[in-house]
């Protein structure tokens, strides 16, 4: 029972991973004044290592585990680069249990 949960899960990550990707990519060449307005003010910006930024949108998640074992909470992270005219270049998405404050956003930059 448990494997073909986990299949079913799977599966299921899978398909939003693919989703995500086509709805992510519709923002590319859009204004970072067009995302602002859609999804609101992101949780950080900094700066994308040249003249433009980098948009950070965090999601906390509860992942309940299987049978009660092995929950636990992490941050979806979308970051949105915008170069220096605010038109939105690249995206990048990662899942991390370290919270929007304490990342390090040098790490991302493009």
């Amino acid at each position: 029972m448990n494997k073909l949960l986990l299949a079913l899960f799977l599966l299921i990550v899978l398909s939003a991973c693919a989703s995500t990707k086509k709805s992510l990519n519709t923002w590319l060449g859009s204004s970072k004044q067009q995302l602002i307005l859609k999804w609101g003010p992101p949780n950080r910006t900094a700066s994308d290592g040249g003249t433009g930024e980098i948009l950070v949108y965090a999601s906390q998640i509860y992942y309940p585990g299987i049978n009660g074992t092995g929950a636990y909470t992490y941050w979806y992270y979308k970051y949105m680069y915008a170069n220096s005219e605010g038109i939105i270049y690249h995206w990048l998405t990662k899942a991390e249990q370290i919270p929007p404050t304490q990342i390090d956003l040098t790490i991302y930059k493009h």
